[in-house]
């Protein structure tokens, strides 16, 4: 292989290494945004706050590689779908490193209010976001666009985690109405959670085109 051909076939490699650097960093701010919720920990949800610029300087310095390889190397078929896919699947990540943060901003601005609920479906749904997170990268890593199939099917548990928890709110404030400013904030995190598991969706809809050339719509 020419010297020429090599450093791309490098470039491409260290491409998916910062998409999976990137994934590891969002899941990480998921999982820490709802522990600092759960304990109100603002120590936590500000590092969350402030780690978000290393997401956004990733996402930028894959989306600069991305362009690069397109400028100047012209991919085709495979690689080309490699690299849209992952400057696809680039957005979708900041989009979940973004409701990681929101969440991390609730906690900054409840100020140790009591939860006007029990949270224990709220972290389920953050749990099952991530588990599809996980399969979603393993799918990427193996090209297997099975598992990135079935890992959508993770997002009707998410959907159905975030109608119990929507509902018990609504109950609540139906029998107190004075507690509608302290559930606020939990119906934000409910909507961010469901959202991430839309994301993740995304992601899967994006490996299934880098792997078989086909548009799926899976959410």
């Amino acid at each position: 292989m020419s010297p020429y051909r090599e450093r791309y076939r490098s470039e491409l490699r260290e491409l998916r290494r910062d998409a999976y650097k990137l994934l590891a960093i969002v899941d990480l701010a998921v999982e820490r945004s709802v522990e600092a919720l759960r304990d109100y920990d603002m120590d936590k949800a500000s590092d969350v706050i402030q780690d978000d610029q290393i997401v956004d300087d990733l996402n930028l310095k894959i989306e600069k590689r991305c362009m690069r390889l397109l400028a100047l190397q012209q991919p085709m078929a495979k690689d080309l779908r490699l690299i849209i896919a992952i400057l696809k699947i680039g957005i979708d990540l900041e989009r979940i490193g973004d409701m990681g943060v929101d969440i991390a901003r609730v906690v900054i601005h409840s100020k140790n209010k009591v939860h006007v609920k029990r949270l224990e479906n709220i972290p389920r749904m953050a749990e099952k976001s991530r588990q599809m997170l996980a399969q979603a990268e393993k799918a990427f890593r193996e090209n297997d666009a099975e598992l990135a199939r079935e890992t959508t099917k993770g997002d009707y548990e998410v959907d159905a985690l975030y109608e119990k928890v929507r509902d018990s709110l609504f109950r609540i404030i139906a029998e107190n109405p004075t507690l509608i400013d302290d559930a606020m904030p939990l119906f934000l995190v409910n909507r961010h959670l469901e959202r991430i598991g839309d994301h993740v969706c995304n992601i899967c809809e994006s490996i299934i085109y880098m792997v078989e050339a086909k548009r799926e719509h899976l959410n």
